[in-house]
């Protein structure tokens, strides 16, 4: 998998309440892809080319083509 890095990268910590584990998305991410609260995302767990484990998220509440 190839991407293209758009100079916006975060630090995001994980958060537990009751038994959904979640992490944050930063504002700017937010407010520049119109995402509000209760919008679906699809994330996907992957594997980079060192074996990294990843998450892919898509913005635009679409799955994967």
């Amino acid at each position: 998998m190839k991407y293209k890095h758009l100079g916006i990268g975060w630090k995001s910590k994980v958060m537990l309440k009751r038994a959904t584990y979640s992490i944050s998305i930063n504002k700017l991410v937010a407010d520049g892809n119109c995402l509000e609260k209760g919008n679906e995302l699809y994330c996907y767990l992957t594997e980079d080319e060192k074996n990294r484990k990843c998450v892919i998220i898509y913005l635009d509440g679409e799955k994967k083509k």
